[in-house]
């Protein structure tokens, strides 16, 4: 799928619900009772199982809750509820990677060929491929690797995906670039395994060295199968088990809170240090434009309207959930949507924009 199709639904959604609210956004000015009013109607209209969201506004936070983390259980979501996050996993990647390349010196617009094994390097198609590219996938590599076994896909797809199928695909493989953002799973996936072969650490240990420790996010317990204050996702009707993606993990495999993704949203915002100041400047530079008003970053994508500030955000989708997050430069506004079900990031990516219109009034 090409991502300007992509950001093009995205966008769709968000105008469609910004042009129906019109007249409530003149008259309700308070943010908790937009979100509230929107939430709960949203719960009623769509019948899902629960809507989850967090608000950072000045430095200030707050979270709103309908319907049910789990159902079964009547588990409320609350700010320390896991959940998948998705493709937002996106974003921590290219942090990972970029944070990566500073220190060993390397440029993210070399090409990754010498990075990959041996084998691997034997196909000068893969040349052309930097580690910019496939932050903001430009690659041309397809979504999904063609020797993922798509036609018997289970509820967890990626999870049998191994780093032996990863580089037999690599060998082979024939990018085709053509200058545009194709949204690509496996380039992400890819961004997350140089840093690796490039660090000799796995990709949880650099998320800890690079992100959840000097972030501050609370993380205590990655083992999230033992954490009873879990969201339950759901495909449609039918209850689905957590992802946990294998080699293809960061292209979406982390599992957070709502608090924790606030602190990373805060420190996007504002960071804390020179050293992640200087990387998140990176991260945010539009490197490729899909339109006027959209351009791809290193893992974010970037929202640029007249006369208003610029609202960097991602969304992300597994079996279970629909998730968007976005924040404001220098202003420590952020937001969270989490909605526990498949597909309906249409709806989590409204609400979520909806929300940020309020905070840049």
């Amino acid at each position: 799928m090409k991502l300007l199709n992509f950001l093009l639904g995205c966008i769709a959604s968000i105008m469609l619900l910004t042009s129906c609210n019109a007249q409530g956004d003149q008259t309700d000015n308070n943010l908790a009772s937009f979100i509230i009013n929107k939430a709960d109607s949203l719960y009623k209209k769509e019948k899902f199982p629960g809507i989850f969201v967090a608000v950072l506004n000045k430095g200030e936070r707050n979270y709103y809750t309908t319907g049910f983390a789990d159902p079964d259980k009547k588990l409320i979501f609350d700010s320390t509820t896991i959940f998948e996050i998705g493709s937002i996993t996106k974003t921590f990647t290219a942090y990972v990677v970029e944070a990566v390349l500073k220190e060993k010196g390397i440029s993210d617009s070399s090409s990754i060929l010498t990075y990959l094994p041996d084998s691997v390097q034997q196909n000068k198609l893969l040349a052309g491929i930097s580690f910019l590219s496939l932050l903001n996938h430009t690659s041309g590599l397809p979504r999904l690797p063609e020797n993922m076994d798509l036609a018997s896909m289970s509820m967890s797809p990626y999870d049998n995906y191994t780093s032996a199928n990863l580089f037999n695909y690599l060998k082979t493989c024939a990018p085709k670039p053509d200058g545009k953002s194709n949204y690509s799973n496996l380039g992400a996936g890819l961004a997350g395994v140089l840093a690796e072969r490039i660090s000799g650490k796995s990709y949880a240990a650099l998320l800890d060295q690079y992100i959840f420790i000097p972030f501050k996010m609370v993380t205590p317990d990655k083992a999230i199968d033992k954490n009873e204050n879990k969201s339950q996702g759901y495909f449609e009707n039918a209850k689905s088990d957590y992802w946990n993606m294998n080699i293809l993990a960061p292209a979406g495999g982390l599992k957070c809170a709502g608090n924790e993704i606030l602190t990373y949203l805060q420190t996007m915002s504002s960071p804390a240090s020179g050293q992640s100041k200087e990387i998140i400047n990176i991260l945010l530079e539009p490197t490729v434009a899909v339109n006027p008003a959209i351009k791809v970053g290193r893992g974010w994508h970037i929202l640029e309207q007249k006369d208003k500030p610029v609202i960097y955000w991602h969304n992300g989708g597994t079996y279970g959930f629909s998730t968007f997050c976005a924040f404001l430069k220098g202003e420590d506004k952020a937001v969270l949507v989490v909605i526990n079900q498949f597909n309906k990031n249409a709806i989590s990516d409204g609400l979520g924009i909806g929300i940020m219109r309020k905070l840049l009034q």
